[in-house]
């Protein structure tokens, strides 16, 4: 199998204060940046990179506390994060790149499209953190369960920071054994570098991160797939996205969960593809 790093030059940059690793690709090509979800790193987007980078210079950053990026005590809240990516384009020097991110990528990614517009070309948002009830609060037992998931799902994390990079690989295939060879690699290695820390902040549900959405003006496109599998957008969401929002491009594509890239892939890369061609 090829080494998935053998298509990237790594680096590192002083961004918002700390160091983050990035990988990439290289060339006179437009810049297309790729920001991962919680507890992934860069190279987790190795098989979608590989698929990009005849047209675009991809890069693959580790966002902070992921990867091998700097892991400080504080500052994983949304608005940080979005310092964070906006530290590395001015780092780079890239010139309105197009950004592409997942989960917690796409949240930080809507973040920054919003509050610098001339920083950033177009987005693409897959799966963002939804809840099902955008304008209005949620109740306490909403609340309460949203709170022991970012528990439960911590705990998990430290229990797998235990494991051998072997262990955590066989754990990936049995999870999800539909994933391409590709992504097993990348996801043992992401969760055997993840820093607890990450979960140094509240839960991506309760930060209203999504009122920042109508404010952003270069062309999106927002991907979703199947609740029922795991994706986190409900058809109430978009419901109400759609109304704030009208000018973004809303797919869901059925037979896939949150990782819609890993699971979906032909699909997704045909989708994705024509949008940046497109914007």
């Amino acid at each position: 199998m090829p080494n998935p790093q053998s298509s990237f030059e790594s680096g590192r940059v002083e961004a918002n204060g700390i160091s983050l690793s990035y990988y990439r690709s290289g060339g006179s090509k437009p810049a297309l940046v790729l920001a991962h979800g919680m507890t992934d790193m860069g190279l987790c987007w190795t098989r979608v990179a590989e698929g990009l980078l005849h047209k675009y210079d991809v890069i693959l950053y580790d966002a902070r506390g992921h990867g091998d990026s700097e892991a400080p005590e504080a500052g994983y809240d949304p608005d940080t994060r979005c310092e964070d990516l906006r530290g590395l384009l001015l780092a780079l020097n890239l010139d309105k790149p197009r950004l592409l991110g997942h989960s917690l990528g796409a949240m930080t990614v809507a973040l920054l499209a919003a509050k610098y517009p001339d920083m950033v070309r177009s987005i693409v948002l897959e799966d963002p953190p939804l809840p099902d009830q955008l304008s209005e609060p949620a109740k306490p037992e909403q609340l309460k369960s949203w709170d022991d998931q970012w528990l439960q799902w911590k705990n998990s994390i430290v229990e797998q920071l235990r494991l051998t990079r072997s262990a955590l690989e066989s754990q990936c295939r049995r999870q999800s054994p539909h994933w391409h060879d590709l992504e097993i690699g990348p996801w043992a290695d992401a969760k055997a570098k993840v820093s607890p820390n990450i979960f140094n902040t509240n839960n991506l549900m309760t930060t209203n991160w999504w009122r920042s959405l109508p404010l952003v003006s270069c062309p999106t496109m927002l991907l979703t797939a199947d609740v029922k599998r795991g994706a986190l957008m409900s058809a109430t969401a978009e419901t109400e996205l759609r109304k704030s929002c009208p000018d973004v491009t809303f797919v869901r594509l059925p037979g896939a969960g949150h990782n819609i890239h890993r699971e979906q892939y032909e699909r997704y890369m045909s989708i994705v593809a024509d949008f940046l061609a497109r914007n």
